[in-house]
């Protein structure tokens, strides 16, 4: 079975909301006379002609006044593309640029194969980067989210389980081996001499630089996120299902892989591109048979589609361009971007690009065109799609902000879903060894003020003026 694709709007390259008549017609109006081209140097790419990325906004380009300036560039391939999708992408902008492409410039990545270029490389070198930053702050936070749940599973079976000193480090000691089992695992494919030193694991990322990675992903620091992971333990069977250790050891590790392989193949991939494009493409020489099998791999080093998807959740980039081969899903995973940016409160407001993307995924009849190889990993894709609207806003209310936004063609501020719970006894801490749900209340949930689910047969063993312990978070085992 092959799903087909509506491409109503255009061109693969996304952001087709934008490319209504009656709406450009607007924005040509916003838009200056002159259209600058701010150019960022490649030497290390294995084109031979520059990329236009335009801002999707104001429709295909028009010409810009210095028409000599691209004289020089013999072809040219355009691409609609917006703000949010040049970050996913791995293209870093500064303010000026940034400023300039908001106004309907050009950001043209030029090869640069015969001088420096400019410091910071576009493409897979940023994407590295954020894999790794990503890879290790996602290490940190599975460390503390097993080692909670190892402590709920401990006390499951024997209540006067202890979290003492001596406890604590034995669970951060299996903990970190399962994570850093995960870890080495995918390190073990990795033979090639590109990633020599990346392929050195021990568990000090997690200790060192891991700790930093964490703050900035998550704004939370180690010891919070093990706080929240331990309330949302104690809240599991109300927000997920019945609990089980092995449960939130499958969501977690997985994770870890998926970044890990990512992390690998986007350094690889980079360093062996960067050195064919200074040997070989700088000379005018073909790039070798040899370093195009190097540039794809086997498959035993890729990532399946639900991989991919993954990835883009956790990792905050466009797989495509990592994975070429998944170049038509390059829309489908910049949703996945977005849901894990909303999720981790990087990101507030819904684009009109993804609010497309959304409302077809969440369709009674969604249309990908995949292979029917990749058919089964697209269902499961929809599935969590389905699963994390629900989870983090609410289907019924992203619904209605996704048509917001293509109605309005702009973003739309979406309010994230907070959970409520009472915590015992009043003065513990979530991950304090006694700490449990008060039985009288369920888990509540509302986007603003503070909800609380009663149970009315217990509520009058309140006492008057008895302090309560509420919580209000947003979900981090998602």
């Amino acid at each position: 079975m092959l799903f087909g694709r509506p491409d109503a709007f255009g061109d693969r390259h996304s952001a087709r909301i934008y490319l209504d008549e009656d709406h450009l017609d607007v924005m040509r109006e916003q838009r200056p006379d002159a259209v600058a081209v701010h150019v960022i140097r490649d030497r290390f790419s294995l084109k031979q002609i520059p990329i236009i990325y335009y801002n999707a906004r104001f429709g295909l380009p028009s010409s810009p006044v210095d028409q000599e300036f691209l004289a020089q560039w013999p072809k040219r391939d355009f691409q609609a593309i917006t703000e949010f999708q040049l970050h996913t992408r791995g293209i870093e902008l500064d303010a000026a640029q940034l400023e300039g492409f908001e106004r309907g410039d050009w950001i043209a990545i030029v090869p640069a194969h015969h001088d420096e270029g400019e410091a910071g490389t576009p493409g897979q070198g940023a994407i590295g980067r954020a894999l790794t930053k990503a890879l290790y702050g996602q290490c940190v936070r599975a460390s503390r989210v097993l080692q909670a749940a190892q402590f709920r599973s401990q006390r499951d079976k024997n209540p006067s389980t202890p979290f003492d000193v001596k406890f604590r480090d034995a669970l951060e000691s299996s903990e970190l081996a399962e994570v850093k089992a995960a870890f080495s695992e995918v390190s073990r494919l990795y033979q090639t001499s590109e990633v020599k030193k990346e392929r050195r694991i021990t568990t000090d990322h997690i200790r060192t630089a891991g700790r930093s990675h964490v703050k900035g992903l998550f704004n939370l620091t180690p010891a919070e996120i093990r706080s929240q992971a331990s309330l949302e333990i104690l809240c599991y069977e109300q927000i997920y299902g019945p609990f089980t250790y092995q449960a939130v050891a499958d969501r977690e590790l997985p994770i870890v892989m998926v970044l890990r392989r990512a992390q690998l193949r986007a350094i690889t991939s980079h360093r062996i591109a960067r050195e064919a494009a200074r040997y070989q493409v700088a000379d005018g020489a073909p790039v070798s048979p040899g370093t195009k099998a190097r540039l794809m791999f086997g498959e035993e080093f890729d990532l399946n589609l639900w991989g991919c998807f993954i990835s883009a959740l956790y990792g905050g980039y466009n797989p495509a361009a990592v994975y070429g081969e998944f170049e038509p899903l390059t829309d489908l995973f910049d949703l996945g971007a977005w849901l894990g940016y909303f999720a981790r409160g990087e990101c507030e407001g819904l684009p009109p690009e993804i609010a497309v993307s959304l409302e077809s995924s969440l369709s009674s009849h969604p249309k990908w065109a995949v292979s029917d190889a990749d058919a089964s990993d697209l269902e499961k894709i929809y599935s969590e799609i389905r699963y994390l609207t629900k989870l983090l806003v609410g289907e019924e209310r992203l619904r209605e902000a996704a048509k917001q936004a293509i109605e309005t063609r702009t973003a739309v501020v979406v309010p994230p879903l907070y959970y409520h719970a009472v915590t015992t006894p009043s003065t513990a801490e979530p991950d304090a060894p006694d700490a449990a749900l008060d039985q009288r209340f369920k888990v509540g949930t509302s986007h603003e003020e503070i909800t609380l689910l009663v149970d009315y047969e217990n509520f009058p063993e309140m006492t008057k003026d008895e302090l309560l312990s509420i919580r209000r978070f947003r979900p981090l085992l998602w």
